[in-house]
């Protein structure tokens, strides 16, 4: 009888995950659409909470909170540009190589991904030397995996060069 219990415990749970992540599914449309009508250009909340940063992203259940943890050298790289901030806000804009050429703040190139493993991005210019893996919440955000993204500014501080050559 304690294997019907804990199968239909297993069940169960399964059926509530799943109806959590049907929750989540009209965000990630919405993203899509957004993602392919855009000027690419995008305003992405993140908050620290302890050492942890998370990801703000809106209309994602709470109950999958724990997803939009900033791993795998994100929060590092968080932790680099905040300046001891615990809420900040970064403007990046989703790029081609011939928009990039002129823009000399922080950037990042995608190396790999996978749809349902993420993405690894590095830092060509050399400021942030550390791999960062962005997980597939990144999709809820941006529609898709850049394989350029250009970070403006983080709250008011702007991270490109003052004067532009056109």
């Amino acid at each position: 009888m304690s294997n019907f219990k804990s199968y239909f415990k297993d069940c169960v749970s399964v059926f509530k995950n799943a109806r959590v992540y049907a929750k989540a599914l009209p965000v990630l449309v919405k993203a899509f659409y957004r993602g392919r009508t855009s000027n690419g250009v995008y305003d992405i909340s993140f908050t620290k909470v302890g050492k942890k940063w998370y990801c703000d992203v809106p209309g994602f259940p709470k109950e999958l909170f724990e997803h939009t943890l900033m791993v795998g050298g994100a929060s590092n790289f968080l932790d680099y540009y905040s300046r001891g901030e615990s809420k900040i806000v970064a403007t990046i804009r989703a790029t081609t190589e011939e928009e990039e050429k002129f823009f000399c703040g922080s950037r990042l190139h995608k190396i790999s991904s996978t749809l349902t493993g993420g993405a690894f991005y590095k830092d060509p210019s050399g400021n942030f030397n550390e791999e960062i893996w962005l997980c597939p919440v990144t999709l809820f955000l941006l529609g898709k995996y850049p394989e350029r993204i250009l970070i403006y500014k983080i709250n008011k501080n702007y991270l490109h060069c003052p004067i532009f050559i056109e």
